[in-house]
Order: structure tokens, then sequence, then C-alpha cells
């Protein structure tokens, strides 16, 4: 893994060929890690000099040793609101800062995915809260962490998105670079169909994540959620783990595809039934990790 210089900036969905037809992404980083935090911290020394230091955090102590040995690039928030970082270098790592606005923090993250993800996933004493506002400035947020990913990433690429304040990420990224090999890793509980009925925009984040190759959860309870959410919802095939995700998804007023059966007294989505039509479809794996993804099952 390695990088030359390069600043192409994503406008569309591409394959590898097409990528690489046109020269655009031939350079850039072969492993991205988006989060919502960069893995460093700003300092500030006694004499008043700026710096930074390694965040401390789990993720950034497992992973920072291997992207450090394959030059990978961090994509991620630097912590400061209203100011616009140029990527830089820190300890072996291309560090990549995704600015937010104060409205931003708090809406997309204070609001959305603290007030409204973490107790609905949680299933915590304290009720989630649901403003169209809050979700308006977490997909917005979300689409500018993954135009800063398809920016950084070399054709062919691993990016492994990481967490609540990012499901909407794979989707769009997939959109807009279709060459790469997304990952996700759900570090919270995923809960089960009844409580996740209660998020207005279910099929939105629902969507969102099965826009990665590889959806991985801590426990199996949660995959097992996940898989059946999607499943009562979307009505998607699922075997093993394995989610057959239509490369078009039927609207509900469209006659429903082949293969799918209607069952009205459900409530819930059409079911497909059966394994779908060869090239109709993608494959999503949703497994658990009990304690990280293995970054060889995303490659």
């Amino acid at each position: 893994m390695g990088r030359v210089e390069s600043t192409t900036t994503p406008n569309a969905a591409a394959t590898s060929s097409q990528v690489a037809a046109s020269g655009t992404y031939m350079t850039g980083y072969d492993f991205v890690v988006v989060a919502n935090r960069l893995a460093v911290n700003r300092t500030t020394d006694p004499d008043g000099t700026i710096g930074w230091q390694r965040s401390p955090g789990g993720l950034v102590t497992a992973l920072a040793p291997i992207m450090a040995d394959s030059q990978g690039a961090w994509v991620g928030w630097h912590g400061a609101a209203d100011e616009a970082l140029n990527p830089f270098d820190h300890s072996g790592l291309h560090l990549h800062p995704v600015p937010l606005s104060d409205q931003e923090v708090e809406d997309y993250y204070e609001g959305f995915s603290n007030g409204t993800l973490w107790p609905l996933y949680h299933d915590v004493i304290a009720r989630p809260q649901f403003h169209r506002h809050w979700f308006d400035a977490y997909r917005r947020v979300n689409r500018r962490f993954a135009a800063a990913a398809a920016q950084v990433a070399s054709i062919g690429a691993t990016v492994w998105v990481q967490d609540y304040q990012l499901q909407l990420v794979p989707q769009i990224l997939r959109e807009l670079r279709s060459d790469l090999k997304i990952g996700f890793f759900n570090h919270i509980p995923f809960p089960p169909p009844g409580l996740f009925a209660q998020l207005p925009w279910r099929h939105s984040v629902m969507r969102g994540l099965l826009g990665a190759d590889l959806i991985g959860f801590q426990r199996e309870s949660d995959a097992g959620n996940f898989q059946r959410v999607v499943r009562s919802r979307l009505g998607h095939y699922i075997k093993s783990g394995q989610i057959y995700v239509p490369y078009q998804e039927a609207s509900e007023a469209a006659a429903p595809l082949a293969g799918f059966n209607v069952d009205p007294a459900r409530g819930t989505a059409s079911r497909q039934l059966t394994v779908p039509d060869p090239g109709t479809y993608r494959i999503a794996e949703a497994t658990a990790f009990p304690i990280s993804i293995d970054t060889e099952k995303i490659v």
C-alpha cells in the first residue's frame, strides 16, 4: 500500500475500468479509515506551539500501527468547529480533516448521533428525540465524509467506515466510487426490529449500511437484529448472513420484482423468497466480530 500525490475530486460513480481509462484516482491510498474523529488530538506546548499527538482511543491504538506500516489514510473531523484544515501527515499517517460548522456539531453529532441514535440503539431510559433538521444535518455531514474518502482512495482501495455517526456513508461512497471495497463496523448495539421501527429515517439508515460489502457488529444478536430489520422492512433475501441487495430497489408503488411475494397482512415489505436472478443483486455480508472486524475479510 502506498500513496502518490493526487488531488482529484469525485463527481460520479465509476467502475474500476472506467476510472483507469479516465486516469481518475490512479493515485491515492489503498487503505482508508473513515471515522467521526481523526486519529490525533491537537496540543499546545507551554511556549504556544501548536502540534498533534496520537489519540489514546482503542480504535486508533489498534489501527494506527497497521496504517503507519501501510501508509494508509484516515478521514475524520479534527475536533474544532468552523475551521478547515489542509490534509497533513503525522507519525506515518496521512490525515484528511473533514470540516464541521458549530451548527453541524450541534445537529449532526450532539443531536442525531447522540440524541437520537445512541439512546435508541441502547434502549436506555432517556427517550430518543426525533428532529428532521437533525437528520438533514446528519445526511449532509455523511455526504461530506463520503466525498472526502472518495477523494483520497486509490482504484480498488479498501475503505473502512466506523460507527453509528456515519451509517449513510457506505451507500453514498458506493454511488461515488463503485470500484471500492467498503466495510463498516458498528461499535454499539443494533436494536431489534420493534425498537428500530421507531426511527422515522430507518430506510435511509438501512440502505446506507447496505452500501458496504461487509457490515460488522460486536455481537451475534446485533447482526441478527440487523438481518431481521432488513428482511422485514426491505424484503431482501438473506442466507447465512449474506444479504442479496437488488441493484434496483422497487418503489412501494411499483410491481414487485420477480421472486418477491406480497403479503399485505404483514404490513412490511414484499419478501424475496427465492435467490434473485444472477446479475440483479450484489452481496452485503452482515456478521459479528466480537473483538473487531478482520480487515482481511474486506480485502
